[in-house]
């Protein structure tokens, strides 16, 4: 993070309301965190920590999104998750003292506040109740990332572009047995998540749409035939 590049927030909007990590402490406790914290603004693809930074901070997102990535031998970008107002990261070097382990960056214009790891702590110990929430958190980040280890592992280029377009799908709302993805991202981000190429994604996309298995309606992917698409994951 270069501090050089760092623009000042406003004190009227250095405030911690709305951030769900919190949700437990009383409203005193954040008002006092409020001063504690480290406040600045990012432009879009700043990043705020770095893979193997030596920082402990936690982060509180107040306004914008981030995107957090690693990176696999062939330094190939892997999309982890994107976060956006009300979340926080960071937690992990906190608690245990350790380099990060993925880089966040913003996606666009955002407003961070950084609470130092001893704060943090103490923030811990003094309201149970966040504690709990983050076990809770940490629990479903593990059995997220096993999967997604297992389909990186496992899985062929179009079997794990395959994968995703299932995980980001839901049943239609008309009851006609066709599942959607409202708002198809872009192929690169597709092929962060995926740890593929953009170029797969497109052919994982082309050949499903000539076996009449998806098609575009608008934004939106149409998965017509939601079983044939899961027996082509399982092959």
């Amino acid at each position: 993070m270069n501090e050089s590049e760092l623009q000042t927030v406003e004190p009227a909007q250095q405030k911690l309301d709305g951030i769900e990590l919190l949700v437990e402490a009383p409203p005193n406790i954040v008002r006092q965190l409020e001063e504690i914290c480290a406040w600045s603004n990012f432009a879009p693809n700043q990043t705020i920590v770095d893979r193997g930074d030596e920082s402990t901070d936690v982060f509180f997102i107040t306004a914008g999104s981030v995107k957090v990535m690693d990176f696999l031998a062939n330094d190939q970008e892997i999309l982890l998750a994107e976060m956006g107002a009300g979340s926080s990261f960071g937690e992990m070097s906190a608690i245990d003292a350790s380099r990060r382990s993925a880089r966040v960056s913003a996606l666009e214009e955002t407003t961070v506040a950084a609470l130092p790891s001893k704060d943090f702590r103490r923030l811990l110990m003094d309201c149970p109740g966040i504690a709990i929430m983050l076990l809770k958190r940490f629990a479903g980040l593990i059995r997220t990332l096993n999967n997604r280890v297992t389909s990186l592992s496992t899985l062929s280029p179009h079997q794990r572009v395959y994968y995703e377009l299932l995980r980001m799908s839901e049943p239609n709302a008309q009851g006609d047995g066709t599942w959607l993805i409202h708002y198809l991202p872009k192929h690169e981000e597709i092929a962060s998540w995926s740890g593929t190429s953009r170029e797969d994604v497109a052919m994982a996309i082309g050949h499903l749409a000539r076996e009449g298995i998806v098609g575009r309606k608008h934004k939106s992917l149409v998965i017509k035939d939601h079983g044939r698409l899961q027996m082509l994951l399982n092959l």
